[in-house]
């Protein structure tokens, strides 16, 4: 789990975050596409293409201004992620919190456990980059 704070109304920031297109603000967040017909919505598929991974993932539950849930179906290289989740909280002076729990596992012949907490360290550094896009894009639209 990681959390940041942005220095803007809930309602901007869960939209940046909706519109995951956006992600690409990231230095290392090479594609973020939705698939057809659906976009932005419970069970619209998207694909996100980083440095040195690729995910398919499937929003499964959206709470508008609250929260996004989603789940990779597959990924490149392989990782088990049934259950992610970015929360929005509405705190003081116009502020948001954003709040991504991370659900991961990466399968492997041997070492799981390793490979695991690895892959969890590599997830909060992939979203840590995306968090800090959103803050450094959304507070400089703000003025």
């Amino acid at each position: 789990m990681i959390s940041k704070v942005v220095n803007r109304d809930i309602d901007t920031v869960f939209d940046w975050y909706y519109h995951s297109e956006n992600f690409t603000a990231s230095p290392i967040v090479f594609k973020s596409k939705w698939r057809e017909p659906k976009y932005w919505e419970k069970g619209a598929i998207r694909d996100i293409v980083m440095i040195a991974r690729w995910y398919n993932e499937e929003i499964t539950k959206v709470v508008t201004g609250k929260k996004i849930d989603y789940r990779v179906n597959q990924s490149f290289p392989p990782v088990q992620q049934d259950f992610t989740e970015i929360s929005f909280e509405s705190i003081h002076d116009n502020k948001t919190k954003v709040t991504w729990i991370i659900d991961i596992e990466v399968p492997a012949s041997f070492m799981t456990k390793q490979m695991t907490a690895f892959g969890g360290f590599m997830a909060k550094n992939l979203y840590g980059t995306i968090m800090n896009a959103s803050k450094r894009k959304l507070e400089t639209s703000a003025h």
